[in-house]
């Protein structure tokens, strides 16, 4: 069976969690479906850049305690 190759994302954030169902809330949550982009793992999910703060606020909205890195 062959490995899988590791792809490589430019040009994107990224909103990563502990609990893999707070993704799925997420991912349900209709103001945040138009800035989401592919699911990277159960924990992870492409982000549009210019959208961090509109994400960070609606994350925060819902409760989360959203932690930026960059």
């Amino acid at each position: 069976m062959a490995a899988t190759q590791p792809k490589l994302h430019k040009g994107i954030a990224l909103v990563e969690v502990q609990d893999p169902l707070v993704l799925e809330e997420i991912e349900r949550d209709p103001s945040l479906k138009a800035f989401l982009g592919e699911r990277l793992s159960d924990r992870c999910i492409a982000v549009q850049p210019q959208a961090v703060e509109d994400v960070v606020q609606r994350l925060q909205a819902l409760g989360h305690m959203p932690r930026i890195q960059e």
